[in-house]
């Protein structure tokens, strides 16, 4: 399966659901509503982090704000955690972004979006 042509109608239409929820610069402009959808966006959002080095958290809170039009920044990085996708130390002040590798459907999704924006 290439990373822009899932094979699977659900997964496709998942993917092009979770898609409008961006706009042609990668912003998230509204939190989708089913989990599985969520997730799919998280793994977005995470692909813009830098890959290495330490971030504060005023760092992390200012990137989410840029990358989404819904005001909720808190969510999104709790979120990122959640997934194991951002760690933060116990008291919260140091994250550093976790090294995975995308699943197929989110570099699907961030094919679509890199095309949508060219």
């Amino acid at each position: 399966m290439a990373a822009d042509q899932p094979s699977d109608p659900v997964l496709e239409k998942r993917i092009a659901r979770t898609a409008r929820c961006f706009d042609a610069t990668c912003r998230l402009l509204r939190w989708p509503s089913r989990r599985a959808d969520q997730e799919l966006a998280l793994w977005i959002v995470w692909s813009q982090m830098p890959s290495d080095g330490q971030l504060s958290e005023l760092d992390v809170n200012a990137m989410l704000r840029t990358w989404h039009d819904y005001e909720d920044y808190v969510l999104l990085r709790r979120e990122l955690c959640e997934l194991d996708l951002l760690r933060r130390t116990p008291d919260g002040s140091i994250y550093r972004r976790v090294t995975h590798d995308m699943p197929p459907e989110a570099e699907a999704l961030l094919a679509r979006l890199e095309a949508a924006a060219s």
